[in-house]
C-alpha cells in the first residue's frame, strides 16, 4: 500500500472519530449527511483505500468533510487544518495531497476530473 492510501485511511479514521463526538446531529438534514451515514462512508474509504480509484476516494473524503461542516462538527477553518498533522505524519511525500484539500480553498479554481473525455 503506498503512502497516499495510508494517508486516505488516516483521514477517514480521523473523520470518523470526530463524527462519533457529534452530540446533537441536525436531524433535518438529508440522510446522507447524518452521522451514521458519514461513519459508514468512512468505513468504506478504509475498506477500499488500497484498491479504490484515488479520485473516488478523494470525492468521498470531500463529501464526508461537507457532511461534517453541515452537521457543525467543525467550522471551515478547523476543517481546513484537520489533516495537517496527518500530512506531517505521512511525510507529505505524496504529490496529490493538495487534491484532498483544494475544494476547501475559495480561491482555488480546481476542476472536476470526470473522465471519459477523449
Amino acid at each position: 500500500m503506498d503512502n497516499s492510501h495510508l494517508l486516505m485511511i488516516a483521514m477517514a479514521e480521523k473523520c470518523k472519530r470526530l463524527i462519533r463526538q457529534c452530540e446533537q446531529p441536525d436531524v433535518l438534514l438529508p440522510v446522507p449527511l447524518q452521522p451514521g451515514h458519514l461513519q459508514w462512508m468512512c468505513d468504506q474509504i478504509v475498506e477500499h483505500a488500497e484498491i479504490g480509484p484515488p479520485t473516488k476516494l478523494h470525492r468521498w473524503i470531500g463529501f464526508v468533510q461537507c457532511g461534517m461542516l453541515a452537521q457543525r462538527i467543525l467550522d471551515l477553518d478547523r476543517l481546513k487544518s484537520m489533516f495537517d498533522e496527518l500530512k506531517r505524519a505521512h511525510g507529505e511525500a505524496i504529490v496529490d495531497v493538495e487534491d484532498l484539500l483544494d475544494h476547501l480553498d475559495p480561491q482555488s479554481s480546481f476542476e472536476f476530473d470526470i473522465g471519459g473525455q477523449g
